[in-house]
């Protein structure tokens, strides 16, 4: 067969919030009316992609020319929290915006205008480049985050840096056992668990440390099942019998670890039948656990995902759960270490990127306010003006009462960038229609791999949709700045001049493959046991063991008819995106799941009307029932992408009050009550 006539090939990334950042080569017709894009085949060569892409996004051509995707300005009709909207031209909505937000700015301050934004499109340019517009404004920028930061920053004391390891030691073939702790492989981050199942083939053997029995228990050798919350119990455990078996690194401990005598004195007495009552464990498997941490020394690798640092103290169990590894010895050497996020290798190139693209420089210093806490912060009358991309935070943000009643204010003025009509699109004034990533110039850095992939956009049908930049380039002319140099190079230029800033292997990496990814299989970082403290020692200070301490009681408390809450995102879904191309999923977010032997002691028959409540809310859902679950433990589904659904989103039950360091959400401190009335 000939080449097929006007296709166009174009290296894309996945910019979603997830782990691997697949990279493919998107197949294209320029000349199509409309269905311009045609397919995307993942990279075979690719050593996380691996050739095949997630079930949440494999058919992203169908979403990107959906039939519901927003084409045109939208004005508000309607109340707020309705979604009533009339069309309107995109000349109209700028002028508008402009007009507000130059009353806004004369009548009250710039700082009274809010940016707020996330990780929706992960492209370096699509996050970053509209602070160009907001820092010269002097707007107010929201900051941190509500995922993985507050994991980050923990293991950033302890370490210098929260990634330690390489992913591809995974498969390295000193690896004999891999420790999943907190992370549903199988379906928040599809390549890992590809790759953990090839370890898994050549050897290595697996424990799963889950509330939640996972599809990886299946190949698992081992399963710890605890209460939510409760992994540092676990953790003190496991490092009471490794001291007193004396099985613990010393050379490595004395020589690479700052303070650890305190460590040995708080776990040196402990109360096993306690332990083992708050969490829920029995005492073989935990012991066969220790005995594979023992037999495995210098061979095993802990993947610790974002569920245990989605409590109050999310952060320190992070740091709990490290401390066995440090004490075992299981850093820089092959095969070993502590998987968690990546992407504190990409600093070195990517900070003159996020420099190139803001120009912090050439404006002075603005204000920010943490995203986490942006309900209680809209509460205040100080802030008149919102803008939100990248972010749909009436869905992703905890507690949900504050939000939504601060984005009901009708002082306040709210613009939305979207290319859907969403729960935070209810409350906007105007909409505009946002492109997709793919019809973008961008570069994105994965998280769960270090490295840089790019992104070729492709053209977009549809003559009023803009990516983030484009808006405010033309929000700027409307108010006043049609000269300014900030805002003058187009998308595509940025791009061009980020990747000249790289380093020319990253370069020609990027120009051959669309990518690069600075390590092997057989690289291992640290292996000088040098890190990036202040002394080049692991730090251990009294933080990092304070939920040790037997009188500090940190444990969620439950009553009778009462469960620890779960709220993970499904499968096929990531932060209440792509319902539009996953509509038969619909109904599971209408439910609660408990373990059959729960909804036995309810006495409630499944599936039945059931009403769930805590001290934030109350709603109606549909019992149903999950042997995966732990008992007493309950889970609804996050992030419902259905705009039209009646149920109320799980996050009118979680806490305000974000993880300690205030850097993310506090998502599973929880319980709920759940009865027939």
């Amino acid at each position: 067969m000939g080449k097929k006539i006007g296709l166009i090939k174009r290296y894309g990334t996945c910019s979603k919030d997830c782990y691997g950042s697949c990279v493919f080569m998107g197949e294209w017709n320029d000349q199509a009316p409309e269905r311009k894009f045609l397919i995307a085949k993942p990279l075979k060569d690719h050593p996380f992609t691996n050739g095949f892409l997630c079930a949440k996004l494999n058919q992203r051509e169908r979403l990107l020319y959906h039939p519901q995707r927003i084409k045109t300005a939208l004005i508000r009709t309607g109340p707020k929290g309705s979604n009533s909207f009339k069309s309107t031209t995109l000349e109209n909505a700028l002028n508008l915006i402009a007009d507000k937000l130059l009353k806004v700015k004369n009548e009250f301050s710039t700082s009274s205008i809010i940016a707020a934004y996330y990780a929706g499109n992960n492209g370096l340019i699509s996050k970053y480049a509209p602070i160009r517009f907001f820092g010269k404004l002097g707007a107010t920028i929201t900051n941190k985050g509500i995922c993985n930061e507050g994991g980050c920053s923990a293991l950033e004391e302890l370490f210098g840096t929260y990634s330690t390891t390489n992913t591809f030691q995974i498969t390295n073939p000193n690896n004999r056992l891999i420790v999943v702790w907190g992370s549903n492989l199988s379906d928040r981050n599809n390549h890992a668990y590809f790759l953990v199942k090839k370890a898994i083939k050549n050897g290595s053997v697996v424990v799963v440390v889950n509330p939640i029995k996972t599809q990886l228990v299946e190949n698992a050798k081992t399963f710890v099942q605890p209460f939510p919350g409760t992994d540092h119990l676990i953790v003190k455990i496991i490092l009471n019998k490794i001291i007193t078996s004396e099985k613990y690194d010393k050379d490595f401990i004395d020589q690479h670890v700052d303070n650890y005598k305190t460590l040995f004195t708080e776990v040196e007495k402990i109360d096993e039948n306690k332990i083992y009552r708050q969490t829920g464990l029995d005492r073989k498997i935990l012991q066969e656990f220790i005995n594979l941490l023992l037999k495995y020394i210098h061979k095993t690798l802990f993947i610790v995902g974002f569920g245990p640092q989605k409590y109050f103290y999310g952060g320190k169990l992070l740091n709990t759960i490290a401390l066995i590894q440090i004490l075992l010895g299981n850093f820089g050497k092959p095969g070993t270490g502590f998987l968690f996020s990546q992407s504190d290798f990409n600093k070195e190139f990517l900070n003159p990127l996020i420099d190139y693209i803001t120009i912090p420089k050439t404006y002075a210093p603005y204000e920010t306010i943490p995203l986490v806490n942006l309900g209680t912060s809209l509460s205040s009358n100080n802030f008149k003006m919102l803008f939100i991309y990248n972010f749909n935070p009436a869905s992703s943000l905890p507690n949900q009462n504050i939000l939504r009643k601060s984005l009901s204010r009708d002082d306040l003025y709210t613009v939305v960038l979207d290319m859907f009509l969403n729960k935070t699109t209810k409350f906007a004034d105007i909409v505009i229609p946002a492109k997709f990533d793919l019809e973008c110039d961008d570069l994105i850095t994965p998280y769960f791999i270090p490295g840089i992939s790019i992104n070729q956009g492709g053209p977009c049908p549809y003559s009023d949709c803009l990516s983030n930049y484009e808006f405010f380039q033309l929000l700027a002319k409307r108010i006043g700045w049609p000269d300014d140099r900030l805002l003058q190079e187009s998308q595509e230029e940025i791009v061009e001049q980020c990747v000249g800033l790289l380093p020319e292997e990253i370069q020609r990496n990027l120009g051959d493959n669309g990518y690069h990814i600075p390590f092997g299989t057989n690289d291992i970082p640290f292996n000088d046991l040098n890190f990036p403290t202040t002394n080049g020692k692991i730090q251990i200070h009294g933080s990092h063991i304070g939920l040790f301490d037997q009188k500090s009681d940190v444990l969620l408390r439950r009553n009778k008819n009462e469960f620890y809450l779960l709220s993970p995102s499904h499968k096929y879904f990531i932060h209440s995106q792509f319902g539009e191309i996953h509509e038969g999923y619909k109904e599971i977010f209408r439910k609660i799941f408990l373990n059959p032997f729960d909804i036995e002691s309810l006495g409630i028959k499944s599936p039945q009307e059931v009403l769930v409540s805590n001290k934030f809310s109350k709603a109606r859902y549909i019992l149903d029932q999950n042997i995966a679950l732990k008992p007493g433990t309950a889970l609804i589904y996050s992030g419902s992408p259905f705009v039209n659904n009646e149920h109320k989103n799980v996050n009118i039950f979680t806490p305000d009050k974000p993880e300690e360091s205030g850097n993310s959400g506090a998502y599973f401190s929880t319980v709920v009550k759940i009865s027939k009335n």
